[in-house]
């Protein structure tokens, strides 16, 4: 009986630690690729200008504008023309690291704040933009 019950509290402790385990950055950085990939053809963009975000590259291009917003529509962090950093927000928690995702969550709710730009694609680059300007040492996008 004891035994029987000592096994329930590990499988019960196994299960609570997965569902409140935080991603690795391998694991961030492999979803990031997907979802780069699936824009990039979707959006038609020139793949020098997705890698350029994040060096801090921002060029008027709209193919980039509307990758922009691809990979937001993806991640369900944009709907209804507007920036939801409601779950931009709760997905960071539940996936990030704290210490990654403490300064992400404050650009974003930094740069959600702005009024919508009213071209979908143009909001998105411009909170994108705005992120990497308030922190580029902390700033992550797909």
């Amino acid at each position: 009986m004891c035994v029987r019950l000592i096994c329930t509290i590990m499988v019960v402790l196994v299960a609570v630690h997965q569902a409140t385990a935080k991603a690795s950055m391998d694991q961030i950085e492999k979803t990031a690729q997907t979802l780069r990939n699936t824009c990039t053809t979707k959006s038609n963009v020139d793949p020098g200008l997705v890698a350029g975000i994040q060096k801090g590259e921002f060029p008027d291009d709209r193919t980039l504008k509307c990758y922009s917003h691809c990979v937001m529509k993806s991640m369900r962090t944009f709907k209804n023309g507007r920036i939801d950093v409601d779950m931009m927000i709760k997905q960071m928690d539940m996936l990030m690291p704290p210490d990654m995702a403490a300064p992400l969550k404050e650009s974003s709710v930094a740069c959600g704040s702005a009024p919508p730009a009213g071209d979908d694609c143009e909001t998105c680059y411009q909170f994108v933009k705005c992120s990497y300007e308030k922190d580029p040492n902390h700033f992550f996008f797909p």
